[in-house]
């Protein structure tokens, strides 16, 4: 399929505006069917392949001095970077979870998902073990997330997506071999070592000390989850998982349930919802959210 051009996308506004509905461009298709959800009646929401191509909408002239149009991204490392780009007129983001899974994560939808799932077992005792799971996720998440970082600013050209993070865990000591990792990151390079990696790695380390959900993804974070869940929850109940939760141990299956069990009151929460806001305040003929849910 041919990747459209922001020039496409501005042309395509032209011909919508006459329906007077605002227009929100997302990243992709998973986070369209999260915003509908949500959306106004009178919102139309559109994947546009990436917030760089967000981005260059935006910064088109004809698309600056026109009202109803907004881009919802994932800020990722910009918000560590405090990049310019998160000065784009029209641009929503949340200042404090890098991504959709993040804030999915920093709310109870995956406590409720567990309970729904899980539910043999006392409900504090549930809401405990979720606590535990993602705390752990997400501290093995931030550790790979320094190599993502690495990579955001010095351009190396590293192939992380091709990591899998199974190979790398130590499912014993829920640990992550960093060493590992950058070897495998090296291979074939050509740009840097891997202990140039790591050294870089360390450095960063030292500028961003870990426990900051801002330094990994929360694709990272899920991913691990589903890892470790089996294991964990056998440490801590003494049996297996359930053949009911077994699907939460598949990749994606868990961003899925979380979407499901996402709440608009837990939306309401967080500063990509008052972000919005301000955007309906400066755009009064224009709506993104229904008005109640």
């Amino acid at each position: 399929m041919q990747l459209m051009q922001p020039k496409d996308y501005v042309s395509e506004f032209i011909l919508t505006r006459r329906t007077k509905k605002s227009i929100v461009m997302v990243e992709g298709t998973t986070d369209r069917a999260l915003w509908t959800e949500y959306a106004a009646d009178d919102c139309h929401l559109r994947p546009a392949q990436g917030k760089d191509i967000i981005i260059d909408v935006l910064n088109t002239p004809f698309v600056r001095g026109m009202q109803g149009i907004a881009g919802i991204v994932d800020a990722d490392y910009w918000l560590i970077t405090e990049a310019e780009e998160l000065g784009t007129e029209n641009l929503l983001y949340d200042d404090c979870c890098p991504d959709i899974e993040s804030m999915l994560l920093c709310s109870p939808a995956l406590k409720k998902v567990l309970r729904n799932t899980l539910y043999n077992h006392d409900v504090d005792e549930i809401h405990a073990f979720a606590e535990k799971l993602a705390c752990k996720a997400q501290g093995l998440a931030m550790e790979f997330g320094y190599f993502r970082w690495l990579n955001h600013c010095r351009d190396y050209g590293l192939a992380l997506n091709a990591i899998r993070l199974d190979e790398a865990l130590d499912f014993e000591a829920l640990s992550l071999d960093c060493h590992w990792i950058a070897r495998r990151l090296a291979e074939g390079n050509g740009t840097v070592t891997s202990e140039q990696l790591l050294d870089e790695v360390a450095e960063l380390r030292e500028k961003c000390p870990p426990e900051s959900i801002q330094l990994c993804r929360g694709k990272d974070v899920l991913a691990v989850m589903a890892l470790i869940l089996p294991g964990m929850y056998e440490a801590r109940f003494g049996h297996e998982l359930p053949s009911n939760a077994k699907n939460l141990s598949q990749e994606g299956q868990m961003a899925k349930e979380l979407r499901k069990a996402y709440e608009y009151m837990y939306f309401r929460e967080t500063s990509l919802f008052g972000c919005i806001q301000t955007w309906e305040a400066a755009n009064p003929r224009y709506r993104i959210l229904k008005v109640q849910i």
